[in-house]
């Protein structure tokens, strides 16, 4: 069995905090990205009639899936 690493006292502890704010950061960074991109898709479905069909065709998803992430998403919750 290999010898474990010594490691400083409270080292852990502030290991685990970096780690707790990166992945806040993280987190934060995803939903930002996700409110920006349905939001998008929320005002391009509203181009032309069958935009939603053909949108859920590009990214492989159904329109149902479409309908709830720009419903979860988009800042202002508006539907069609």
């Amino acid at each position: 069995m290999t010898p474990r690493h010594s490691r400083p006292e409270g080292a852990e502890k502030r290991l685990q905090e970096a780690v707790r704010a990166a992945k806040q950061q993280r987190d934060k960074a995803v939903r930002q990205a996700e409110t920006t991109f349905w939001t998008e898709i929320a005002e391009l479905k509203q181009s032309y009639r069958g935009a939603h069909t053909d949108i859920a065709s590009v990214l492989g998803v159904t329109r149902d899936a479409i309908l709830k992430s720009v419903k979860k998403y988009a800042s202002d919750g508006r539907e069609e």
